[in-house]
C-alpha cells in the first residue's frame, strides 16, 4: 500500500504536468483493468477578489476507446501522489473525451 504524503493542492502544483499522463483508478492504490490514462491538457486559473482564495480548474484528455462517467476517481501521475478527483466529461469528439476537474479552496 503506499503511503499518503501531505501536499497542498494548487494550480501551481500542476502546471509544469500539462502534456503528461495520469492513470485513473476507481479506488486508492488499486490498477484499473482495462487500464485507463488522461492527459493533463490545460490549468485554467480564475482571478478571485479574496488573496486567500484560490480557484482553478484541470482540463484532461482521454482517448475515444473509453468514456469515464461524471464521478470521483483517483488519479495517479509519475511525479505526484495518488490524488482523489471528482471529473466531469464536457465535450466528446471522434479522437477522445474531455474532463474537467474544478477546485475551489479557501
Amino acid at each position: 500500500m503506499q503511503s499518503v504524503v501531505s501536499m497542498t493542492v494548487s494550480a501551481e502544483l500542476f502546471l509544469p504536468h500539462i502534456g503528461t499522463a495520469f492513470s485513473v483508478r476507481w479506488q486508492a492504490d488499486e490498477a484499473a483493468d482495462p487500464p485507463i490514462t488522461l492527459r493533463l491538457d490545460e490549468v485554467a486559473i480564475a482571478r478571485t477578489a479574496r488573496a486567500d482564495h484560490r480557484v482553478f480548474s484541470l482540463f484532461f484528455v482521454g482517448d475515444a476507446a473509453f468514456m469515464l462517467q461524471q464521478g470521483t476517481y483517483f488519479l495517479r501521475h509519475a511525479a505526484l501522489p495518488e490524488q482523489p478527483m471528482f471529473l466531469v466529461p464536457i465535450a466528446g469528439a471522434s479522437d477522445g473525451y474531455r474532463y474537467q476537474a474544478c477546485f475551489n479552496l479557501a
